[in-house]
Formats: C-alpha cells, sequence, structure tokens
C-alpha cells in the first residue's frame, strides 16, 4: 500500500491548492495513490456542511479509509508498536533539503534516503501547508485545470458565461471585499502581505485606462455585494457573478481565461495568476520593497514559501521599463498604464510577453 494523503484545512481554496498539487506531484513521482481528502467546514463554501467537498465530494471508502488510517496511527502510537504502514509526513525542511525545485521528484529524493522509494514498499505520505510555492507546483498546472472543470455544475456555468463573452479582448478584474479589512480600519500601512481591501478607485481607472486603448469585455470576479460595488458596476456594466451562489471554481475559471488580470492581493488573485499564462496587473503598495525602492516582492525574505537557493538576485538597471511585462506592480497614485501594457492591449492580446519576471516564483518586479 503506497498512498499519499493532502492534509487541507478550512482556508479558503487559494490557500489549499498548493497541499493538494503537492500531493498529486508526490504521488505521480513515486508511485502513490492520491487519496481525496475529506473536507472540513469552511465559511468560504457557505451553507455547505462538507465544505470545498461540495465541489471535490469523497465517498464512503475515502471516508473509511483516512478514519482507518488515524486510527491504525494512533493505536500504534498507544501501544508502542512498530508503525505500518510507515508514515512520512513531509515537510519545508525535508523539501529544501534534497536542493530539488519540484515537489514530486524532491519526494522521491526524501523517500529514496529510508529506503522507501522502492515501489514495492508500503509507505503513508503526507503533506500540509504552502511551502515550495508556485514554483515547487508549477508542473501540476494542467491537473489543476482538471480539477476546477471536474465539478459538473461549475462547468455548465462555465460555458454559459463564455458563450455570452464571446470572442472580445477579455480584462479579469479580482476585487477582494469580504474578510478583507477596509483600508481606514486596518492596522498601521506596511509593505507585503496584509488583508487590506484596495480602493475601489484604482480598479476603476486601472480598467479606465484600458477601455480607453481596446475594445474589452470587463469580466468581474469578487466577493463584495452589489451595493459595496455600486461605482464600478455602473461604470462599466461587467460581466459578474455579484451575488451568485458557490462561485469559488467558476471564478478561477473566468479568470483565467482572460487576456489580462487585475489582482487583489489575495491568494485567490495568485491561483488565477498562476493559471493563466498572461500579463497581471499587481496593486504594487502591497509589495516588499527592495533597499533602493525600484522593484518590490511579494513576499518577506523570512516569509517566502520557496528555498532561498532559488531566489533571483535584482538585476542592474530597470531593463525596458516599455516591455510587455508578465507582471506589471501599478501604484495606487499611478498616472497612466506602462507603455508595454499598453502595446499588449492595443495588439487585442496577441503580443507576446518580453519580460518574464513573476512575482508568483519569487522574482522581483519593478514598481510603476
Amino acid at each position: 500500500m503506497r498512498v499519499v494523503y493532502p492534509l487541507v484545512t478550512a482556508m479558503g481554496f487559494g490557500n489549499n491548492v498548493i497541499t493538494l498539487a503537492k500531493a498529486h506531484l508526490i504521488a505521480e513521482s513515486c508511485g502513490l495513490a492520491y487519496q481525496r481528502p475529506i473536507w472540513p467546514p469552511t465559511e468560504h463554501v457557505p451553507g455547505q456542511r462538507r465544505g470545498y467537498g461540495y465541489y471535490f465530494p469523497w465517498t464512503a471508502v475515502d471516508q473509511a479509509r483516512v478514519a482507518a488510517f488515524s486510527c491504525l496511527q494512533r493505536l500504534q502510537g498507544k501501544f508502542g508498536v512498530p508503525r505500518w504502514p510507515p508514515a512520512v509526513f513531509f515537510r519545508r525542511e525535508d523539501y529544501e533539503r534534497t536542493r530539488q525545485l519540484d515537489i514530486g521528484e524532491a519526494c522521491l529524493a526524501h523517500l529514496a534516503k529510508s529506503g522507501l522509494d522502492d515501489p514495492t514498499k508500503s509507505v503513508l505520505v503526507t503533506t500540509s501547508g504552502m511551502w515550495g510555492g508556485y514554483a515547487g507546483i508549477k508542473r501540476a498546472r494542467p491537473w489543476l485545470e482538471q480539477l476546477l472543470l471536474s465539478h459538473g455544475e461549475t462547468q455548465r456555468r462555465f460555458q454559459e458565461l463564455e458563450r455570452a463573452i464571446g470572442a472580445r479582448l477579455r480584462i479579469g478584474v479580482n476585487i477582494r471585499m469580504g474578510d478583507f479589512l477596509p483600508r481606514e480600519t486596518a492596522a498601521t500601512d506596511r509593505q507585503g502581505e496584509r488583508l487590506v481591501r484596495l480602493p475601489l478607485e484604482w480598479f476603476s481607472r486601472v480598467c479606465r485606462q484600458m477601455r480607453e486603448i481596446a475594445d474589452c469585455e470587463i469580466v468581474l470576479v469578487t466577493d463584495g455585494t452589489r451595493e459595496e460595488l455600486e461605482p464600478f458596476l455602473e461604470e462599466f456594466r461587467p460581466i459578474d457573478i455579484v451575488g451568485q451562489p458557490l462561485t469559488a471554481l467558476l471564478g478561477l475559471l473566468l479568470l483565467k481565461s482572460c487576456d489580462v488580470v487585475v489582482c487583489s492581493n489575495s491568494t485567490y488573485s495568485r491561483l488565477a495568476c498562476f493559471l493563466n499564462d498572461k500579463p497581471y496587473v499587481w496593486p504594487a503598495e502591497t509589495l516588499v520593497r527592495d533597499p533602493l525602492g525600484r522593484c518590490g516582492y511579494l513576499w518577506r525574505d523570512d516569509g517566502t514559501p520557496m528555498p532561498e537557493w532559488c531566489k533571483k538576485p535584482i538585476q542592474p538597471g530597470d531593463g525596458d521599463r516599455d516591455a510587455i511585462r508578465r507582471c506589471f506592480a501599478l501604484s495606487g497614485h499611478f498616472s497612466t498604464v506602462p507603455a508595454g501594457l499598453k502595446r499588449y492591449l492595443a495588439s487585442q492580446g496577441t503580443s507576446a510577453i518580453e519580460i518574464q519576471d513573476d512575482l508568483l516564483y519569487g522574482d522581483p518586479v519593478p514598481l510603476q
């Protein structure tokens, strides 16, 4: 028996997806069976006792198998007998010691130290958390895309919206409200990650300038209400799913299908951009600035989910500031969108990205 089990939490889907992807890659690389998780209830899927299990249901067999694993390990611990099957909790320190970036290959190297890479030997591997980041799970992108489409009702709703949007250039906008604090009631402003709402006017200014450059459809994904978003809704008349129930996967599919994504500082926006190869716009104030204040990172050095040895150094100069970039970091007081973004929009999203520096993989990007 060779099994890997992802330890999921009641946090949002963007927080759990890295755990799922890690378990999938471990299963592929190490010749293990992927055991579907038993999801706890969560406020992010209201009205559903099974939480994200609404989208990814488990069977009675899954539940019995997980309960048996748990009971067996408790009994073995209580009576001090050798554990069978051998249990391996794959941790960040295990991962980083292997010097392998891909999570699956790293786990294989870790198991090899104990002889558990042998496909004839039983082992139960568990893993959790966001360590490894998007760089460590890059190979899992096709699997994650299929996972989003595996829920039939979500796929049907997405296809209906696809037909309504048509072939126009799509600007995806993720405005996070919900449990994010209004700026005026948040703690003192600081660099880096924080659960603070961005000003609605910032999103409006970005979209307004984009519409001046190209004929496009605005696609809004948000957890806000119509009352909170009324000025944006009135001005842009976007395709939206505001107020609809059970949109966690639907919103990701919509953002993934867009030619540009305008982000909130949330794991949901990050996941959407990870699944989408097109340019994205990130709020510069939420980034950790380098000592000269020219570039920004998504995480502080002591908070990055990726190993220190894979961090990309800041290059001298700013490169071509007019290039079409994977990531454009715009301040709250920007006056005009960058020339590279203008060129991309004018091409109706057909021009290639010229500079691939990406916040999601720990790269520094210039603040504009």
